[in-house]
């Protein structure tokens, strides 16, 4: 009788506790996401005593506390020098003494986006950049040379990659909505040689595996700091796309105790000038630095470009073209206009689209990521995942059958895009079919 009353009793207990308002909440809140995406294409060398680069995956789980951001206090159409500045000086901040890994930053971390592992080499994790033709970065470049990046989101976007990869098994590109304050900061790296382009000496290297030694046996090559992309929500910019973007040219011959300091701003830009597309005229949504010396080839018409980027586009157009087309899978959007473009096609890719809408009807916009993109893109083109549908519309990848035909048509189709707009193709090795 007494064990009879004792479990009658825990059993009206358990049911009143787990009854009170929040406890049966709290006690089915799944556990935060663990991530374990692969950092890069391959492992070192045995012997290699260099550094060997990890993937900055511990993205915050919940959204980050509000913290000082400095160019807020500058007006990026009146006062694009100390706003760019401001976005440099944040983006260096503990990261210089850290070599840029952004999860050993003791000022505040950085993440980076995942599944570019195919492309990425073991040292730096850079992964391949837009190639320089002759001529394109000194007049005294005779021969092409390429060029290498990796790129950092802050706490802000490091929480939106974690949110559109919180399924490692399942990405949902329908989540990529940056928060004002997200800071994307970009370093590019180039093999060229400082007689080939002499306002490179003096500058910051680092040994990059461009070779890929585990396959060639050839030796990591040393690269140098050529530029610096900076890319920031800014709401103050809504009525144009909601993003202001900037980028840096490394000069040796600037005044400066170190390279980073040797940084020159080539210029700023928050909208395209859609109006000024055909006609040409002067630019109203883009600054370009005229105490800047070094010659740039800029982009369209003169809208902001680095001296990677290519010259028939702009930083905000290429990186509006950031989305996917999920069901049914259509191709990934090329960054640059088609060869010999009629006036629509130009104003198209011209336009200012605001931020979360997407490139093209149809496509879920990944809110001006190229790094979501092609991380997305190399996700589905490894032949695992293909696009799924709810009820309410696409809602992101996850495991098909093994002879499906949409999972077949998205592994060939959507891809990811070089930098300058051809498509890369599938860069990780398809899975064998299912006997």
């Amino acid at each position: 009788m007494f064990k009879r009353m004792l479990v009658l009793f825990l059993f009206s207990f358990a049911v009143l506790i787990f009854s009170m308002p929040g406890i049966e909440t709290v006690a089915r809140k799944p556990p935060p996401p663990v991530f374990n995406f692969p950092s890069a294409r391959d492992n070192p060398p045995a012997g290699w005593a260099g550094p060997v680069f990890q993937l900055s995956q511990d993205y915050p789980t919940t959204a980050p506390a509000s913290e000082t951001l400095p160019w807020k206090a500058f007006d990026f159409k009146t006062q694009p020098i100390q706003y760019i500045n401001a976005l440099l000086a944040y983006g260096l901040e503990g990261n210089i003494e850290v070599d840029f890994q952004g999860q050993k930053n003791a000022v505040r971390k950085w993440y980076h986006a995942p599944w570019m592992h195919p492309g990425r080499e073991f040292i730096h994790g850079m992964t391949h950049e837009r190639t320089s033709r002759p001529r394109e970065l000194a007049p005294t470049q005779t021969r092409s040379f390429q060029n290498w990046a990796v790129g950092l989101y802050n706490a802000p976007g490091g929480f939106v990659l974690g949110k559109v990869w919180a399924n490692p098994n399942a990405p949902d590109p329908a989540l990529a909505r940056f928060p004002d304050g997200t800071v994307a900061f970009k370093l590019l790296f180039t093999q060229a040689s400082v007689s080939q382009v002499p306002y490179l000496k003096n500058d910051f290297e680092w040994l990059s595996d461009i070779n890929q030694v585990s396959k060639t046996g050839k030796a990591p090559e040393k690269l140098r700091l050529l530029q610096i992309d900076v890319a920031v929500r800014d709401t103050r910019a809504d009525t144009t796309t909601g993003w202001v973007f900037g980028t840096f040219i490394y000069d040796g011959d600037a005044p400066g105790a170190t390279p980073f300091q040797r940084l020159i701003p080539i210029g700023l830009m928050w909208g395209n000038d859609p109006s000024k597309v055909i006609s040409g005229g002067t630019l109203t949504q883009n600054f370009i630095n005229p105490d800047q010396h070094i010659p740039q080839h800029l982009g369209f018409k003169g809208r902001l470009n680095g001296p990677v980027d290519n010259p028939v586009s702009s930083c905000l157009s290429c990186h509006s073209t950031a989305a996917l087309s999920l069901n049914p899978p259509r191709p990934t959007i090329n960054g640059i206009p088609p060869a010999n473009p009629t006036n629509a096609q130009l104003r198209s890719y011209f336009r200012n689209i605001k931020s979360g809408t997407p490139f093209t009807p149809g496509y879920t916009s990944l809110d001006y990521s190229l790094q979501l993109q092609v991380g997305i893109a190399n996700f589905v083109s490894s032949g695992a995942l293909v696009p799924l549908v709810g009820p309410h519309g696409p809602t992101g990848f996850g495991i098909a059958a093994p002879h499906n035909a949409m999972r077949r048509r998205a592994m060939n189709i959507i891809v990811p895009m070089e930098r300058d707009g051809t498509p890369a193709g599938p860069v990780v090795p398809r899975r064998r079919r299912n006997r």
